[in-house]
């Protein structure tokens, strides 16, 4: 059956299920596009509506990680850092009695351990909550109050701490480094951090799903977003957005499927792009490499990427799956929250890119 057939039969079904208002799909191999289409709407709320384009701007949430991952990659092979260094020793010094909490709990917790989940940090907090208070004081308070677990935890604080180790080592804040280190030199001309370059797909209305899960922690905020207008032109995570200002190195980026791609491909081609190298080829190696409990050093592994592949997924509907042994990137991005009860949208993923797989092996 005709590629082309397949995926769109799957994205109309994707819709019919609710599981999305629209979907973009993007295959490269080598840097050439084997197909990119788009289907359904990037916004749908009242009489407002918005097609959904091939060139669509997506909050990529969680994805972000990799963009972070990539700077700090970028660092190591300049010789700024390496990942043995141990977090307390690249943390800002501004806070000195909190920097000696943090010290003393992450006690020998590397670089590599954040980028590979491994630190045992706690999984999230809504630091929001604490409006006005340095990272730092909020950080040491949550290291203090949930103890260090010795398994692997997917955890948004191990980014948010890469964050501000990249803004530490750059003397810049962290969007205007990530220009510097990675959207810049990668030519990713459609990415962003707090706002999108371009139309955008649109999200859930409000912070609905945030906001039951401060509320189950007994814990208050009275600035959420207003709940009858979806969240489109600003970033949904609620640390992100309200705390962070829109930038962090846990969420924050906008950006469309060739910019993703080009992310993917610098791994795949082994730290290089467009003849130019941006990556030690043994860190790109790393970075995808099961480092244990199904991480790489920013990658995911797992049943989420068939054939061996690995990428990462974001709580909107974003998911990049880079595949070595097909020589494949895959870029599927979804407006997941833009319906009326958002589901698991992981086996879909997992089935459209099996199609992707099967088609182009």
């Amino acid at each position: 059956m005709n590629p082309r057939a397949v995926f769109g039969d799957l994205a109309r079904r994707g819709m019919d299920e609710c599981l999305f208002r629209g979907l973009v799909l993007r295959v490269e191999r080598g840097g050439e596009i084997l197909h990119e289409e788009a289907w359904g709407q990037a916004l749908c709320s009242g009489a407002d509506s918005l097609p959904m384009e091939t060139s669509t701007i997506f909050d990529l949430a969680s994805v972000s990680k990799l963009f972070t991952m990539t700077a700090v990659l970028r660092l190591a092979s300049r010789g700024k850092l390496a990942l043995a260094d141990k977090v307390s020793d690249l943390l800002p010094g501004g806070d000195a009695l909190a920097l000696r909490r943090i010290s003393a709990i992450l006690g020998s917790r590397d670089l590599a351990s954040l980028l590979t989940h491994s630190s045992g940090i706690h999984y999230w907090h809504p630091f929001y909550t604490r409006m006005g208070e340095s990272f730092e004081t909020i950080l040491a308070d949550v290291l203090e109050e949930h103890p260090l677990d010795d398994g692997v935890i997917y955890s948004d604080l191990n980014f948010m701490v890469l964050g501000r180790i990249v803004e530490e080592l750059t003397g810049l804040p962290l969007a205007a480094a990530m220009g510097d280190l990675v959207l810049g030199p990668l030519g990713l001309v459609r990415s962003s951090y707090a706002r999108p370059l371009g139309p955008a797909a649109a999200g859930q209305f409000g912070n609905r799903i945030e906001r039951g899960m401060v509320e189950k922690l007994g814990l208050s905020f009275h600035r959420w977003r207003d709940e009858s207008q979806p969240i489109r032109d600003e970033v949904d995570d609620g640390n992100c957005h309200y705390y962070f200002g829109g930038a962090a190195g846990h969420a924050g980026v906008f950006s469309d499927a060739r910019d993703l791609c080009r992310v993917g491909r610098l791994y795949l081609d082994g730290g290089g792009l467009d003849g130019r190298a941006h990556l030690a080829p043994f860190l790109a190696q790393e970075a995808m490499r099961d480092h244990g409990g199904l991480r790489g050093l920013g990658f995911q592994l797992g049943e989420n990427y068939p054939g061996g592949g690995c990428g990462h997924t974001g709580f909107t509907g974003s998911y990049l799956h880079v595949n070595r042994p097909a020589g494949l990137v895959i870029a599927i991005l979804a407006n997941r929250l833009h319906v009326g009860e958002p589901g698991d949208l992981n086996p879909f993923r997992r089935e459209l890119s099996e199609a992707v797989l099967s088609a182009f092996r």
